[in-house]
């Protein structure tokens, strides 16, 4: 659900040249919520709207989404995602809608109408350039991708208890899945989520914010969305020599823009890892892996000072690379709190639950 909030600027002076000082720690807003709070869901995008008598255009100058709801206070608190200080976020068209839907006297929340949100023309499948713009929200090629329902998620196996919890955005098909067999038939939208990965896997860098996107709200289903630091999982260093993109650095940044808190790489390798090499090209076993990976990955101090991070990876199979991440960070800081977080997550026997929703009826 979308909510418009309404600020009157001529009630206690608060405009949008304001807003960086009503900002608690730098990213959350906090908003009486007088009625109906009991409506509001945690992961919520909200947008706030101000008018008044101040010096300014009247429109949408922050949006965000409801980090916490205090029922008790009736408040609700606003993780801002975006904000501008000096001019609308909404184009004037948009602007002129929205005040039509707030134009009541004496109500202060509002239902935003999807149908007041203009779909952006979407080449997501060709050249990604609505992608690269950041218009996917709104998009119904991005609303049409199937996240990873949590009720059907498995605990992969290398990562059970390692972590406090483990968000896997979409689902990956890998060519030689269990879930062929039999001549099944993949849904459409597990196969173009499977499709996005891999071309993002292969270097198109615009694809990092709808998969981003997917693992915010992957987040929210787990209703987990405070942290001090965001860390990615490092790339190896023979990979950033030839130039190859960084793909969870990539995922780390649209992640740090939607949840308003900073990338911290407290992770890097000393010297080149490469999975698929010492799993399938040399016969690893996945402890084998975890131990040369652990021999290689070193920590920063950094990672002693925070309660909570988000671990950030490309993909998860078995969960090898992320258990021994976790465990590194456990070393340095044992009452830290881990929340995992993937673009995908492989379809594995273990990590699957219920085939059924993953194929056609």
């Amino acid at each position: 659900m979308k909510y418009v909030y309404k600020i009157h600027s001529g009630y206690d002076g608060f405009t949008p040249r304001r807003i960086k000082g009503r900002l608690e720690g730098g990213k959350t807003l906090r908003l009486g919520w007088k009625r109906y709070v009991d409506a509001v869901e945690i992961g919520d995008e909200i947008w706030v709207y101000f008018r008044g008598p101040h010096r300014f255009d009247n429109g949408v100058y922050i949006k965000g989404i409801a980090e916490r709801i205090l029922y008790d206070a009736n408040e609700v608190l606003l993780r801002v995602q975006q904000f501008d200080e000096n001019r609308p976020l909404t184009d004037k068209a948009t602007s002129h809608k929205i005040a039509v839907v707030v134009a009541k006297r004496f109500e202060q929340v509002f239902v935003l109408p999807e149908e007041l949100e203009t779909a952006p023309v979407c080449d997501m499948t060709t050249a990604a350039t609505s992608c690269a713009s950041r218009l996917c929200g709104t998009c119904p090629t991005w609303k049409s991708l199937i996240s990873v329902n949590r009720k059907i998620l498995g605990s992969p196996e290398r990562l059970r208890g390692k972590v406090d919890v483990f968000a896997p955005a979409f689902w990956v098909v890998p060519k030689r899945s269990f879930i062929y067999h039999g001549y099944r038939v993949i849904r459409k939208g597990i196969r173009r989520s499977t499709e996005l990965f891999t071309r993002f896997k292969t270097g198109e860098k615009s694809l990092a914010y709808p998969l981003g996107l997917g693992m915010q709200r992957a987040l929210v289903q787990a209703k987990t969305l405070d942290f001090d630091a965001i860390v990615p999982v490092p790339l190896s260093p023979d990979k950033k020599v030839a130039g190859e993109v960084d793909r969870t650095g990539l995922l780390a940044e649209e992640l740090s823009l939607l949840l308003g808190v900073p990338v911290r790489h407290w992770l890097s390798l000393s010297e080149p890892i490469s999975k698929r090499k010492l799993r399938t090209g040399l016969g690893f076993s996945a402890a084998e892996f975890e131990q040369r990976y652990a021999a290689a990955l070193v920590t920063d101090a950094g990672l002693a000072g925070v309660q909570s991070i988000l671990l950030v990876d490309d993909v998860c199979t078995e969960g090898s690379t992320l258990r021994v991440c976790a465990t590194a960070i456990g070393a340095v800081n044992p009452h830290l709190s881990i929340v995992a977080v993937t673009a995908g997550q492989m379809v594995v026997r273990r990590a699957v639950l219920d085939e059924a929703p993953l194929l056609m009826p």
